[in-house]
């Protein structure tokens, strides 16, 4: 008669799903402080835009930094949200 097969994995199968789950949260909340981050330096990026306008007279200059704010700004926005809907 053979003799049962054991898994081969230490410990037990809760301690290795708790494991799993634990490390899912450490990357998680290091995937939302890089997202912050990022949201961080678009929001920046489009405030720093938005105040070039303002001193631009040529008309074809202030179109691409009204476009370069709307970018950033719609980049920084859904970070934002994604990060909101997350916590939610």
């Amino acid at each position: 008669m053979a003799k049962d097969m054991k898994s081969k994995f230490p410990g037990s199968l809760r301690e290795q799903k708790d494991a799993a789950n634990a490390e899912g949260d450490k990357v998680s909340v290091k995937i939302d402080e890089a997202f912050t981050k990022l949201a961080k330096k678009m929001r920046e990026r489009a405030d720093k835009a938005k105040a070039k306008i303002d001193g631009t007279k040529k008309p074809e200059k202030r179109a691409v930094l009204l476009r370069r704010f709307e970018l950033y700004a719609d980049a920084a926005t859904h970070l934002e949200e994604h990060l909101a809907n997350r916590n939610d």
